[in-house]
């Protein structure tokens, strides 16, 4: 604390200087050094695997599975396989997913249907694989950029 003589009148001026902005200064620059500081990092130890190649395992990669859906009735394509019959596509198709069941790999699922394809047969599809609880299909689509310049029929 700042004392002032006993003998210096309140009408005097003070001829110290004042430290305020000085002790901001000295606060902020403090402050920024503290966060900035390098830090020693807390972790806790951990015994990682020597390198030794019996150890490590192969990973599987999942192939996907293309469900083609043209446009003529009755026509199913699997992968590059082409189907007339529903109960021959039905059957390759339980095939397939069931080798990637052995293999413990989820499948991934591509459908790919004809803009002309009828309903029915998408969603004979979707009830197919919903029966054996794979909800998860991604489905191929054409852009609207793309779409316009393929079909000349828009305007």
């Amino acid at each position: 604390m700042i004392h002032l003589p006993q003998q210096c009148d309140s009408t005097d001026e003070l001829s110290f200087p004042d430290l305020t902005a000085l002790l901001d200064v000295i606060f902020i620059l403090l402050v920024f050094l503290l966060l900035t500081a390098n830090s020693v990092p807390k972790v806790l130890e951990v015994v990682l695997p020597a390198e030794d190649s019996s150890q490590s395992l192969p990973v599987q990669m999942n192939t996907p599975v293309t469900i083609t859906l043209p446009a003529e009735p009755g026509v199913w394509g699997l992968d590059e396989r082409r189907f007339s019959d529903w109960s021959a596509f039905e059957e390759a198709l339980s095939q397939q997913l069931e080798g990637d069941a052995d293999k413990q790999l989820t499948p991934d699922i591509i459908i790919a249907g004809d803009r002309q394809a009828s309903l029915e047969k998408v969603l004979k599809l979707f009830a197919w694989l919903q029966v054996r609880d794979l909800n998860t299909a991604q489905f191929l689509m054409q852009s609207s950029s793309t779409e316009s310049s393929v079909n000349p029929d828009n305007n």
